[in-house]
């Protein structure tokens, strides 16, 4: 708050809480989406080398975005109910590793880019020009 005028720091505050809550809310939609994509993908991936029924592999797509929470569909015998729900674990793995990835890559990125933006110290902030 130290770049703006001391009688615009209310708004200049008022500004900076909005758009943080802003980018949370479209973090939150975006990368929630993201994962819910991923894991389905890599479900499909797995269940196809399975030879399920079409019954079966509908009702997991259709509650796909369950994410983790997906349990193996009650007509599966136990041997394939075993197997679907390591792939589901799986797949939930392979999806909250990219969420992490990308997550970390906008931290890099965010570092760059404030290491890169030129500011003056404020007076009283104890850095000298």
């Amino acid at each position: 708050m130290n770049s703006v005028a001391q009688d615009q720091a209310g708004a200049a505050s008022g500004i900076n809480n909005a758009v943080a809550r802003v980018a949370g809310v479209l973090a939150v939609g975006v990368l929630g989406a993201v994962m819910v994509a991923a894991f389905g993908h890599s479900l499909r991936q797995s269940l196809a080398g399975l030879n399920l029924n079409a019954g079966i592999v509908h009702e997991l797509e259709s509650n796909v975005t369950k994410l983790g929470g997906l349990d193996a569909p009650s007509g599966a015998d136990s041997q394939t109910a075993a197997r679907i729900r390591a792939d589901i674990s799986q797949a939930f793995v392979h999806g909250f590793r990219l969420i992490m990835l990308i997550c970390a890559g906008l931290s890099v990125a965010s570092a760059a880019i404030s290491r890169s933006i030129k500011t003056k110290p404020g007076p009283g902030s104890g850095f000298s020009a």
